[in-house]
């Protein structure tokens, strides 16, 4: 038996074609992963004055904290003129693409003031490294971007 194409068929297709497209679009949108830089954004927005402190105070040093990548090690090396001792924060290893990359370290310089990191630890991509750190009573903050490529 052969089918009759008439312009009603032809209506027909054309809708259920349409209706599969619509579906499909609602599917796959649904299964995108929208991260959020901040899971806290507000409070974090209300305190911006202080992160842009940190910045400036940051920008007045002589030499800003030094980040190096060897291939296999990432050197990150403070100013020679700061006790290692008297360093404390946090440097974080963000990845804009994928919040499960992030990585948070705790600073633990050595007594020339450098801390190392494997690069291993790090998947392939972009990464800013956002150092956060309190020399005394001053809190300092820098970003530096760092391209990771183990191949």
């Amino acid at each position: 038996m052969r089918i009759k194409w008439n312009w009603g068929t032809g209506i027909l297709i054309g809708i259920i074609a349409f209706m599969a497209f619509i579906i499909g679009l609602v599917y796959f949108s649904v299964q995108q992963n929208f991260d959020l830089v901040e899971r806290d954004y507000y409070p974090k927005a209300l305190e911006y004055q202080q992160q842009i402190d940190k910045e400036e105070n940051a920008r007045k040093l002589e030499q800003q904290v030094i980040v190096e990548n060897t291939g296999d090690m990432i050197l990150l090396a403070f100013q020679p003129f700061f006790v290692p001792a008297n360093i404390s924060g946090t440097i974080t290893f963000y990845r804009p693409s994928d919040k499960k990359g992030d990585i948070v370290f705790e600073i633990e310089t050595d007594s020339l003031g450098r801390q190392n990191f494997p690069t291993d630890i790090l998947q392939n991509g972009r990464y800013i490294i956002q150092i956060n750190y309190k020399v005394g009573d001053t809190e300092y903050y820098q970003e530096e971007a760092l391209l990771i490529n183990l191949y």
